[in-house]
């Protein structure tokens, strides 16, 4: 009985310590829209007023690499500051009205989630995403 309990000590001790190293796992708050639904003929999507549509994709530059810039409201952004005080600006009148980003395919990842932590740190209360079906 002895040996048993020791036994059971070891494992309780490495599952512990083997544990306690990782990283906790957690996820964006922001649902995706469910369902497969497809058609033949494209579907033209209307953007009604009240919805703060954020556009990523990239542009190619004199000479350097592609920088991703953010279309608000047909207008520009290719640096973070100056998106993120428009951003601000939006929120301080109208923090209920949803934000939806829509990502091209060769954005990075990277510039995708400072886009998203912009629109959660002016605390818009729903930051969307636009899904593409069937590509």
């Amino acid at each position: 009985m002895t040996p048993m309990i020791d036994v059971i000590f070891q494992l309780l001790i490495f599952f512990v310590c083997a544990s306690a190293g990782q990283v906790v796992e957690s996820h964006l708050p922001t649902e995706l829209a469910a369902g497969a639904v497809e058609s033949a003929v494209p579907v033209i999507v209307e953007r009604p007023f009240g919805e703060v549509w954020l556009r990523l994709h990239r542009r190619a530059t004199d000479g350097a690499d592609d920088v991703t810039v953010v279309e608000l409201n047909d207008r520009e952004y290719s640096d973070e500051p100056s998106l993120r005080q428009t951003l601000l600006t939006l929120a301080e009148t109208t923090p209920e009205i949803p934000v939806i980003l829509d990502i091209d395919g060769p954005v990075p990842l990277g510039d995708v989630v400072r886009v998203y932590d912009a629109c959660q740190s002016a605390q818009f209360r729903q930051v969307s995403f636009a899904t593409r079906v069937g590509k």
